[in-house]
């Protein structure tokens, strides 16, 4: 398996906030693991639609970043263990 790049403090800055707030927010959380389902394709598409809601709706965009950042192949992998460990 080869290995991720390190990650970059925005990075891991966006992975701290992601990982917070999907581990309070059930929909959220619903919304993060689904995309585990999904090819890499549809899986931006669902970050793209869910970041451009957001932003129509003004809300959070230190969150809207961090959702973004999902779409760094690294950044969800690391995103998706760290959640992984949060439930465990």
């Amino acid at each position: 398996m080869p290995q991720r790049a390190p990650l970059t403090s925005f990075q891991l800055d966006s992975l701290d906030l992601l990982c917070r707030v999907v581990a309070a927010d059930s929909d959220l959380h619903r919304w993060f693991t689904s995309l585990r389902t999904l090819p890499a394709n549809l899986r931006m598409n669902a970050i793209m639609q869910i970041t451009t809601d957001m932003r129509r709706n003004q809300e959070d965009m230190h969150l809207i970043g961090a959702l973004c950042s999902l779409s760094d192949k690294d950044v969800y992998a690391a995103a998706v263990e760290a959640v992984g460990e949060l439930q465990d």
